[in-house]
């Protein structure tokens, strides 16, 4: 094939390709219009018309077509296509002039020319303007009335609109949070930290204006600009409210963030421990961060020496290399020998660390406290013995400990000499802290061993008929010998020592069961004695039940949630008077929308630092706000999420101590009345 041939053919398949395309958009497009009417009717439409549009989309009409869009092809290209399909024969030489000629000018044709999208536009256009039409007609059936209403009630709103009172509240936190100044204006609630100073501006219709914090009435005075101006310290959460003369109320939760005091722990060592002398050296590291900034980090610690009436108490200061990684975050190390402390033997060093912000004392905030104790006791245990944790300090018992032996007795062949004297070591004061237990049961231990063991012999002997307190005596000094064979690693010896003590316990608990006797053995009741008591003076006694607490919270939330649904009755019986344009019948029974804004503000008072309260006060306070502008049903809907909010807080007021029968609480009715009736500052 020539290139002049293949540039015919180009040019007629491109034809019909693009003339089919825009036959089948177009038909689409009119289907689309028509379906705005019915979708049975777009469908069939679609159908008939690309039918159609296709049936004179064939290569023949195409051809020609593009013929006759070219002014100088003058037949030529209806004669090339006529000899490419073999419909016209031709000498050879006529054949390629033909086709040289249709070559060229096929070259120069441009098929967007000869098949334009108008069509195609026209029929997007019509599809678009029925469907615009149908959805303007729906929109018309169902918010015409709606919008009628709107009319009709919007003079009422402006009006509401023109009495409101607007409030505008500075915050100013405190100056060491380093928080920039925040300017709100008619918020549903201020967040504040504290300490903060608030700066409320108030701008309302001519006449006195009343306000009220945490239920004090604040004196106003007026600015430059005529406005009511008030300025108070947030230390609490709590609420705000105005009044206007002519009704107009705003209420305004106030939650303080506190702030919290620093994060400090001790992470070096963050343990208690026990040196046999003071010649270690001890690292101390300490970690604290706080939410706007530390001030001060330092290492305190208190020295006690001496023993029983003669303890003496120094507190001093271990200074820290400071690091900071913020102004929030600080880490602080030292480095110190106990002999710079001055710890002796029986010395105890009990340190912590103390971190301040920047409100000073106010501010401050320790750590857990650690001791460092100075102990023959540890030369026995190895240097930096750890004391046992207090969760487990008391939880040994000597049938563990003879476990504990039997597995180091065990495995002694295959330790390391100091490792074996090591574990030894921690088995002995084990040892010496369960008989410590004991030894407390029985009232006290007798320092003088030779005496101790006198009275065991006693005991032994019979002069002292307590067997059960003869067993433990036995026990105790059983304990005694294993802890010292323990302490020069005679494991073996200490086994048979453990068991005796064991042997010993069994006989006092479950024979004798001396933890539950009240008496000597020998102590024996005096029958004589028995039902001698004088019955003259008995009297008939009936107990009277304790008297069940007030549950006030609980009877203030069930006044407001009858306020809220009788509201709700009333504005549902005045939905034809709404529409009308006026609420008629409100004489003598207060404005619907002034008694929302006065349950915002007993809902507030009934606990400012509930979430669920001050949440229902914002819906009740923007529900007043456009009450005469917004539809019966979403009144009703409104209604009904606050009042479910108000009952979930009422339940779980109710799952506390229940009301006192004999209390009454206040009359919401007699607050509204109240709240209503008041007119100018107090």
């Amino acid at each position: 094939m020539s290139p002049d041939e293949r540039t015919v053919d180009d040019l007629f398949t491109g034809a019909v390709r693009r003339g089919r395309t825009l036959a089948v958009i177009e038909g689409l497009a009119w289907g689309t219009a028509a379906a705005a009417l019915s979708p049975a009717a777009g469908v069939a439409v679609a159908a008939i018309a690309i039918v159609w549009r296709l049936r004179t989309m064939t290569r023949r009409s195409v051809v020609r077509l593009v013929d006759r869009a070219t002014p100088d092809a003058r037949n030529l290209l209806v004669t090339a296509d006529e000899l490419r399909r073999g419909h016209l024969s031709a000498k050879p030489e006529v054949r390629a002039r033909v086709l040289a000629d249709a070559g060229r000018v096929a070259a120069r044709v441009d098929v967007r020319s000869v098949f334009p999208a108008t069509t195609v536009f026209r029929a997007a256009a019509a599809a678009a303007g029925a469907w615009l039409f149908v959805a303007a007609g729906a929109l018309w059936r169902t918010q015409a009335p709606d919008f009628m209403r709107r009319m009709v009630t919007s003079t009422s709103a402006a009006g509401s609109t023109a009495h409101a009172v607007h409030v505008t509240v500075a915050i100013d936190p405190p100056g060491y949070t380093g928080l920039a100044r925040q300017t709100v204006v008619d918020p549903s609630g201020i967040t504040a930290v504290e300490g903060s100073a608030l700066t409320i501006a108030v701008d309302g219709p001519s006449g006195g204006i009343a306000a009220e914090h945490d239920g004090a009435p604040r004196p106003l005075r007026r600015d430059a600009a005529g406005r009511f101006v008030d300025r108070i310290d947030v230390v609490k959460t709590g609420y705000y409210s105005v009044a206007a003369a002519d009704g107009a109320r705003r209420v305004m939760p106030i939650v303080v963030a506190p702030d919290a005091l620093p994060s400090v722990r001790i992470s070096t060592p963050g343990r208690d421990l026990v040196y046999p002398s003071a010649s270690p050296q001890v690292s101390f590291e300490a970690h604290a961060i706080d939410d706007y900034g530390l001030r001060s980090l330092a290492l305190q610690y208190t020295r006690m020496t001496g023993s029983s009436e003669t303890y003496q108490f120094e507190e001093g200061e271990i200074p820290l290399t400071i690091v900071r990684s913020t102004n929030r975050d600080w880490k602080g190390t030292a480095t110190r020998s106990l002999a710079d402390l001055r710890l002796n033997e029986g010395d105890v060093l009990v340190y912590r660390a103390v971190a301040s912000d920047a409100r000073g004392e106010a501010g401050a905030a320790s750590s857990d406290a650690f001791f460092i104790e100075i102990s023959t006791l540890a030369a026995a245990a190895g240097d930096a013995f750890t004391v046992p944790q207090e969760e487990t300090r008391y939880a040994l018992s000597e049938q563990m400990l003879v476990i504990k032996t039997e597995r180091l007795d065990r495995d002694r062949s295959a330790m390391p000499r100091a490792g074996f004297e090591e574990a030894a070591l921690n088995l002995s004061l084990e040892q010496r802290t369960v008989r410590a237990e004991f030894v407390f049961m029985l009232g006290g231990e007798i320092e003088d061993e030779e005496v101790e063991a006198a009275q065991a012999t006693e005991l032994a002997e019979g002069r002292l008929q307590n067997r059960g307190q003869r067993d433990l005596r036995l026990a105790t000094v059983a304990m005694s010998e294993a802890e010292k064979l323990l302490t020069g690693g005679s494991t073996h010896e200490a086994l048979a020592a453990e068991r005796r003590a064991i042997a010993a316990l069994q006989r006092a608990f479950v024979r004798d069961r001396y933890i539950l006797r009240a008496l000597a053995g020998q102590t024996d009741l005096d029958p004589a004695r028995r039902l001698t008591g004088i019955v003259g003076p008995g009297r008939t006694w009936r107990r009277d039940p304790p008297a069940t607490p007030e549950n006030r919270r609980a009877a203030l939330l069930q006044d407001l949630l009858s306020g809220i649904g009788e509201l709700r009755s009333r504005s549902l019986g005045q939905s034809a008077d709404v529409t009308a344009g006026g609420e008629r019948g409100n004489a003598g029974r207060g404005d619907p929308a002034q008694i929302v804004l006065v349950l915002a503000r007993e809902a507030l008072r009934i606990d400012p630092e509930s979430a669920a309260l001050r949440t229902a006060t914002a819906d009740l306070q923007r529900l007043g706000d456009s009450w005469s502008a917004i539809r019966i049903d979403t009144r009703r809907q409104t209604l009904d999420d606050i009042a479910a909010g108000v009952a979930r807080e009422l339940s779980r007021a109710l799952a506390g101590p229940a009301p006192h029968e004999s209390f009454v609480a206040p009359s919401l009715a007699g607050a509204v009345a109240d709240g209503l009736g008041r007119r100018g500052p107090r």
